[in-house]
């Protein structure tokens, strides 16, 4: 169905012609512009909201650390997570090779906070397509406690994260908290292009979601009731899935637990460094979506007004309503993100607002993208992603790797 929609919506423009086509781009533009504006206000009062009441416990931690590779500010974004003012938490740095050049960071991370519980696990054996859940999964036999943090390796944190992560689990109805996460720290063009992805696009548009009820879980950081995640299926019910922290969190759901955000954000450090890079981004990105939930991805068309905007332009010529719409949603777009970023307290720069625009046609490609196949390259590998996110090697898969695990 994926080209097929496409392609009704693009004879419906060429039958109905340019008059067709203008007006549908000007209902597209005139919704975008007030959803950015809806969207802006909801996300800051859900995102923004007085600080809750202080837990009056906090259990022990285990935090779960998949890495591969360096990834930029790797080494101070994992020391964030060793200064963490908690009583009592466990850190397990997971990897599948020993020449894996994050194992460097690793190594003078376990010499300069002798004082924090960190181990390092190192192993091949694979449960499934997913390299990052294989890699926890090598790591949970160790897990010495009962909350699991699971965290990708760009995020930094405060060193109240863990606390904040807690709190929500005086609630013995809860089992999965989830941490929205901004892009902060970006260097280079197309650093900021992907922070705009982040801090403009899916922040205000997932805060917003969220405002309604918690419904997913954002890998950045999950913490989960090991209850809970046994009863999920635990890493087997993650191995071959692409969007792993969505799969968690519906499968959470499915088995009876409450979803629950933490207050305030993380930071992501983006490392994209080129346009192909950024856009391949974009488009796995999309693809996961429009997979996971068909529905709501192809629905989002609507939310591409400055895009079809455009292209209205391009085919109609200028006029004041189509130039209005197109200033307008920039301008809510721009103000949405700026008051997000000052209350949260992210160091994007201002004047990769003037991306917005390319970062909007980005998007849009992307979005095509997206429909065009249901293959995506992941670390290096090629994959066919089915329904609902699982993962099948392109080529003949690999057998399963049963192999040896060094922990220390």
């Amino acid at each position: 169905m994926e080209w097929e929609i496409l392609g009704l919506f693009m004879l419906a423009a060429a039958v109905g012609g340019r008059a067709v086509f203008s007006a549908a781009a000007l209902a597209c533009g005139l919704f975008t512009f007030a959803f950015v504006v809806v969207a802006g206000v909801l996300s800051r009062r859900f995102l923004l909201a007085p600080p809750r009441k202080h837990a009056t416990a906090y259990p022990a931690i285990t935090v779960i650390k998949p890495l591969k590779g360096e990834d930029l500010g790797l080494y101070e974004n994992l020391a964030s997570f060793l200064r963490q003012d908690y009583p009592c938490f466990q850190v397990l740095f997971c990897l599948a090779s020993p020449d894996d050049p994050a194992l460097a960071a690793v190594t003078r991370l376990k010499k300069e906070f002798p004082e924090v519980d960190v181990e390092v696990v190192v192993s091949k054996n694979r449960i499934g397509y997913n390299p990052k859940v294989n890699n926890m999964a090598n790591a949970y036999q160790f897990a010495k406690y009962d909350l699991l943090l699971m965290s990708d390796a760009d995020i930094h944190v405060e060193k109240d994260f863990l606390r904040r992560m807690a709190a929500p689990f005086e609630n013995p109805a809860v089992g999965l908290v989830t941490s929205f996460y901004q892009a902060s720290g970006a260097r280079g063009l197309w650093g900021w292009m992907e922070s705009l992805s982040i801090n403009a696009h899916f922040l205000p548009q997932a805060a917003c979601a969220a405002s309604f009820g918690m419904r997913f879980a954002m890998g950045a950081a999950m913490m989960v009731r090991r209850q809970a995640f046994e009863a999920s299926g635990a890493y087997l019910n993650l191995a071959d899935h692409l969007a792993d922290d969505f799969w968690l969190g519906e499968s959470v759901r499915e088995a009876g637990w409450k979803l629950e955000t933490a207050e305030g954000c993380v930071d992501s450090v983006p490392g994209i460094t080129s346009a192909l890079g950024h856009f391949n981004h974009l488009v796995r990105w999309a693809r996961t979506i429009r997979l996971c939930q068909p529905a709501g991805f192809y629905a989002s068309l609507i939310q591409h007004g400055f895009s079809l905007l455009t292209l209205r332009l391009l085919v109609s010529g200028p006029d004041a309503a189509g130039l209005s719409l197109l200033a307008g949603i920039w301008a809510a777009k721009a103000a949405s993100s700026t008051s997000l970023n000052a209350g949260l307290g992210s160091r994007q720069p201002l004047r990769a607002l003037w991306l917005l625009p390319l970062s909007e046609w980005f998007s849009f490609a992307a979005w095509l993208g997206a429909c065009a196949s249901n293959t995506v390259l992941w670390r290096g590998e090629l994959f066919v992603v089915e329904a609902q996110g699982f993962l099948k090697p392109a080529a003949a898969p690999a057998p399963l790797r049963h192999a040896r695990t060094a922990h220390y």
